[in-house]
């Protein structure tokens, strides 16, 4: 009796499997990923390791990742050079090469920034999705630069799509963004978000999820701008040093533990936004 049982739980999970391709809710049919061969996510590599950048933002001792589009010009998160002029920020090559930036064109609002470079960059742009694609279980990838990450060339990271989501914009307009099942960390942002059935760009890392409730945020801001009492410095990416306060210093410990906090859960810009962006500056 009992090995019928499992011979009837066996037969029961052969035709869930077989029918997992395709599903129904309310008559509506939702399509799933085909399965990929096990290398598909890396098929990018060879590109992506020549057309992603490290950026670093040496006054704001930051840094981000910026990939290369078809107009020769190099695409990222507004965030990532929020104060920044152009003599600020410098795209590293994969072959450890610094390109210093012209000009900084920016939309916070949807957080996507264009910078343009002082010479050209010799290496294959990443090509863009001709339209948007949101199918809910996609798998993407994206290249970039993680915090803590010291290489010239950019790691992978892997997920599915799994969805929208809306977020208030810094001038209060609601933008629409992709939320990704991934490991999306302090760094990636900028980066491209690669639907890997399609090898093409279909977003820009935009953040991470980690959200925290409002007295912890007002917490942090207080001792952010506290300068009471100075007792460390720090020394940034450009080799200069700034005094911090001990209040200060324990506010970039907690946002650095907060950033690594693994919620595996992030949001890109979208396809959508990209293109309007790319047409509104030519």
């Amino acid at each position: 009796m009992k090995s019928k049982r499992i011979a009837v739980i066996g037969v029961v999970l052969l035709v869930g499997i077989a029918a997992v391709s395709m599903s129904t809710v309310g008559g509506d049919q939702i399509q799933v990923s085909a399965p990929l061969a096990t290398d598909s996510a890396g098929r990018m590599g060879a590109i992506a390791t020549q057309s992603v950048f490290k950026l670093i933002i040496s006054k704001q001792n930051r840094r981000g990742t910026g990939f290369l589009h078809d107009s020769g010009n190099v695409l990222t998160a507004a965030h990532v050079i929020e104060g920044a002029d152009p003599n600020d920020v410098v795209i590293l090559m994969a072959d450890g090469k610094k390109i210093p930036v012209e000009k900084i064109v920016a939309d916070f609002d949807v957080d996507i920034a264009m910078l343009i470079p002082k010479r050209k960059i010799k290496a294959k742009a990443l090509p863009l999705a001709a339209a948007e694609r949101c199918s809910v279980g996609a798998q993407v990838s994206t290249w970039g630069f993680p915090a803590g990450y010291n290489g010239v060339q950019p790691m992978l990271s892997v997920g599915y799509l799994s969805g929208k989501d809306a977020i208030k914009s810094p001038s209060g307009k609601i933008v629409a963004r992709f939320v990704v099942n991934a490991a999306f960390n302090a760094g990636n942002s900028g980066g491209p978000l690669i639907d890997i059935e399609s090898g093409t760009v279909i977003g820009i890392v935009a953040s991470k999820l980690a959200p925290m409730p409002p007295y912890i945020e007002s917490a942090l801001k207080a001792l952010k701008n506290d300068r009471s009492i100075s007792a460390f410095s720090i020394t940034k990416s450009d080799g200069t040093t700034e005094p911090i306060s001990n209040s200060q210093l324990l506010e970039q410990v907690l946002q650095y533990l907060r950033s690594q906090t693994q919620l595996v859960i992030g949001r890109a810009v979208l396809t959508g936004d990209i293109k309007t962006f790319l047409k509104k500056n030519k």
